[in-house]
């Protein structure tokens, strides 16, 4: 009889069909020079209560954005299988190794430079963050009637806060996300017509899977109003999912959500030499064609004159850099026009 060979692929401690309150890690076998017959421990909760509706909420999908994991923590912490009808998982920090290490990408493979989100589907015998990406695909995406990837913009960007959807083409699916962008409470609502290969949206939108994700702030740090309004919004989505029950008392959603659409190459301003950024507007300001942007010194020749930074087109500032210091390539802004669709 031949010799067994014995799976390395990820595994999970958590039986996700099982009722009840559970919690544990997914295990992401890793050999490495400091742990020879290691595993990397990537947080997981599921709160099940019977048939029903699935959510699967995402937080620190890059390492470096915290306000969904702290949505999706308190979101697990406060809630009891009772209240509930369906199931709820929740993956906080799906990007582990870069939310431990603070850091957008995992410093474990590529270089240190593992994107999650540029890595799906994965693959169950590759690096860690693809290790990742693939037991996602394979084991979490088919399980959920709705995922809510809660990004915001990382350390080195910003972003006036937004909830987004991609439509999907089913009347009835659509109507559900636009629902999703009014009741999330967001200044913005993106409604995108396109998604990017090896992203986790681009892999759950051929799948049929309602997908909404957000850009809760950024520059490394949780502001009190949004990471408020993102939590109250994420209950008041569970509770039109069926998930939490309808008389359920919640806050109004905080803003009248405008609709914008997504972003195109006329919308950006990059960087085209090193230096100094001086944004001149704010975040969600109201700019025009061509006005003026901000300044770019030279590092070196202080006596030399700015690059001076106009925007291409107008509309609302929804994206600026964080850092002062930038190089050629960098985004330093983008702005959002109103959708048309």
């Amino acid at each position: 009889m031949p010799c067994p060979k014995v799976s390395l692929a990820p595994t999970c401690e958590v039986d996700l069909d099982a009722d009840g309150k559970h919690h544990g890690y997914i295990r992401i076998q890793f050999s490495s020079d400091r742990s020879a017959y290691g595993w990397l421990p990537v947080p997981i909760m599921s709160i099940k209560n019977g048939d029903g509706p699935c959510a699967m909420i995402i937080g620190a999908n890059h390492g470096d954005e915290y306000e969904g994991v702290s949505i999706t923590n308190e979101l697990y912490q406060t809630l009891e299988t009772s209240d509930i009808s369906g199931q709820i998982i929740f993956l906080p920090a799906a990007n582990a190794p870069a939310f431990y290490a603070g850091r957008r990408t995992s410093p474990l493979d590529h270089g240190g430079e593992a994107n999650l989100n540029r890595l799906f589907p994965g693959d169950q015998y590759g690096s860690p963050t693809e290790m990742i990406a693939w037991f996602i695909t394979n084991h979490l995406i088919g399980r959920a009637h709705a995922i809510f990837d809660l990004h915001s913009a990382g350390k080195s960007i910003d972003h006036w806060p937004s909830v987004k959807i991609r439509l999907m083409g089913d009347a009835v699916k659509d109507a559900v996300q636009m629902e999703f962008l009014r009741l999330f409470g967001a200044p913005l609502g993106i409604v995108g017509d396109r998604v990017h290969e090896t992203t986790l949206s681009g892999e759950v939108l051929p799948k049929d899977i309602i997908y909404l994700s957000t850009e809760l702030g950024g520059a490394g740090k949780i502001r009190p109003w949004i990471r408020d309004f993102g939590f109250n919004g994420m209950k008041r989505c569970l509770r039109r999912m069926g998930i939490l029950p309808e008389g359920l008392d919640l806050p109004d959603p905080e803003h009248d959500v405008r609709l914008m659409n997504m972003q195109a190459g006329e919308n950006y301003i990059f960087a085209y030499k090193d230096g100094m950024f001086e944004p001149r507007v704010n975040l969600g300001d109201e700019v025009e064609d061509g006005q003026f942007a901000g300044l770019i010194w030279s590092l070196k020749e202080p006596w030399a004159p700015p690059e001076k930074l106009h925007f291409n087109r107008g509309g609302v500032v929804f994206c600026k850099r964080t850092p002062a210091l930038c190089e050629i390539g960098d985004t330093l802004f983008f702005t959002l026009n109103d959708y048309d669709g």
